[in-house]
């Protein structure tokens, strides 16, 4: 779900007209969604309690094709998995020319139809593999 606090902030910035907001959506349309965009967009709480957290969509973004667009606490656990697997980009909240500029890049590549992941071991993140290292704990 999106917060009140995120919907307030677009409101302020006028971009309500840029935003479709499809509201609550079966797993196997989110799906459908995420194959139809270019760039995806992963936002975790800037805080320290949040630095630790990976979240489960990251998973399924891994494999979607597409490049992940990651904004979250400086030295996040889940910014290690996105750069090691070359399959986006990593922002703390801090760094906003820097992601002005990766929006920028994105888009020209997309207009150049050369907006491509080239992931690199995306297996280790498998729900297959994490269970297996899982029950190597247990």
């Amino acid at each position: 779900a999106v917060s009140d606090v995120i919907f307030q902030t677009i409101t302020d910035f006028k971009l309500t007209d840029c935003i479709l907001n499809l509201g609550y959506i079966s797993h196997h349309d989110a799906i459908a969604e995420q194959r139809k965009s270019q760039v995806l967009l992963l936002i975790e709480i800037d805080s320290e309690d949040t630095k630790s957290i990976i979240p489960g969509k990251l998973f399924e973004y891994l494999v979607s094709g597409r490049p992940i667009l990651a904004i979250g606490p400086k030295d996040s656990d889940f910014a290690e998995i996105i750069i090691n697997t070359n399959t986006g980009a990593f922002f703390a909240y801090h760094q906003k020319q820097l992601l002005k500029a990766k929006i920028v890049e994105y888009y020209n590549l997309f207009l150049n139809q050369n907006l491509i992941v080239n992931a690199i071991g995306i297996d280790k993140y498998s729900r297959k593999n994490l269970t297996l290292e899982l029950t190597k704990l247990l």
